[in-house]
């Protein structure tokens, strides 16, 4: 997912809020960041926008990554962008619809005491669970106003490229959302016995398998499900 990355950085709108992504830089180098994502898009798109949808390609992301990572060499940034670039190019699709799916699983449980709701989750549990993720939950609206009501330029032609107009800042707040779910996870591992941990990790399973109606290939985020073979 690096090309999202780069694009992202290459906009108006989220130039305030590079932070909020682990980026903490002088304006002079975020100014040169942007400017080189900017000049990394035009090259990969040439005279066609549309080919940044349609040719993203393995040999095409291969490319961004390297002009990208010369781009960081270039304005002196490499070692500070560094966890940044490796966690959007280490991304995928399939593993943020599990992050994604796995935080939604979350607003089933105050629902749990219906009559005949299935699967059952134990009180204790339940308890631990809604409290930590009443403190670590991401509003899913977060960014979409600044991001959708930008009128440069440049934003109004990012929004272009993509399928539609809020897949950019969609693609955000998924990351983001990781990261929630990702603090969310540690502290439910502190607080619930290995027991406990066992029977949660068996009720996700159970709702994902639920609410994805059986298709195999989705499944838990890849550190609660290594979490859950250490349990076993």
């Amino acid at each position: 997912m690096i090309e999202y990355l780069v694009l992202l950085l290459s906009t108006d709108w989220f130039f305030r809020y590079w932070n909020e992504i682990g980026i903490e830089l002088p304006q002079s180098k975020k100014t040169c960041i942007q400017q080189g994502c900017r000049e990394v898009i035009n090259a990969i798109t040439g005279s066609d926008d549309g080919a940044f949808v349609r040719s993203f390609n393995d040999y095409l992301r291969r490319g961004a990554e390297s002009r990208f990572l010369a781009l960081l060499l270039r304005c002196d940034t490499e070692r500070e962008l560094s966890e940044t670039r490796k966690e959007w190019a280490a991304l995928s699709h399939r593993e943020l619809t599990a992050v994604v799916l796995c935080a939604s699983i979350h607003r089933e449980i105050p629902s749990l005491d219906s009559p005949g709701v299935t699967p059952p989750l134990d009180f204790p549990i339940r308890a631990v669970v809604v409290e930590t993720w009443e403190r670590h939950g991401l509003d899913p609206s977060v960014f979409h106003d600044i991001c959708l009501n930008s009128q440069t330029e440049w934003d109004i032609r990012t929004r272009r490229m993509l399928v539609g107009p809020k897949t950019l800042v969609n693609q955000l707040w998924r990351v983001l959302l990781d990261h929630h779910l990702r603090a969310f996870w540690a502290d439910v591992r502190q607080r619930l016995t290995a027991q406990q941990l066992q029977e949660l990790l068996s009720w996700y399973r159970a709702m994902i398998k639920t609410t994805s109606k059986g298709h195999a290939e989705i499944a838990l985020p890849s550190y609660i499900a290594e979490d859950g073979s250490q349990l076993s």
